[in-house]
């Protein structure tokens, strides 16, 4: 298993308010009870233009390979817009990218 950084952007069809922005960013720091609320160190979650509707998705995963990290950072990524109260069809996005991969 390997981590791995992947970059997802997107456009939200109405703006980021400051309650969604929470419930966003509570829901992206953290699953495992032990790691919850945090955020591995010089990783920006979550950064929106000034009229918070363009965004880009950072994310941390373990995963058996690329592949599988994209599908979960996807995965990751649904489930938090939707604890923020954004449908699929609320959200353009594009494709997870991997951005960096720890094998240690």
């Amino acid at each position: 298993m390997s981590r791995f950084v992947l970059t997802i952007p997107g456009t939200f069809k109405h703006p980021l308010s400051g309650q969604s922005r929470r419930r966003l960013l509570n829901a992206l720091r953290g699953v495992d009870p032990d790691e919850v609320g945090t955020v591995p160190p010089d990783l920006d979650v979550l950064s929106a233009d000034e009229g918070d509707t363009r965004f880009v998705l950072r994310l941390e995963v373990t995963a058996e390979d690329s592949g599988a990290a994209e599908g979960l950072a996807m995965s990751v990524a649904l489930t938090a817009l939707a604890a923020a109260d954004y449908a699929e069809d609320d959200v353009f996005m594009g494709d997870a990218v991997v951005t960096a991969i720890d094998v240690g």
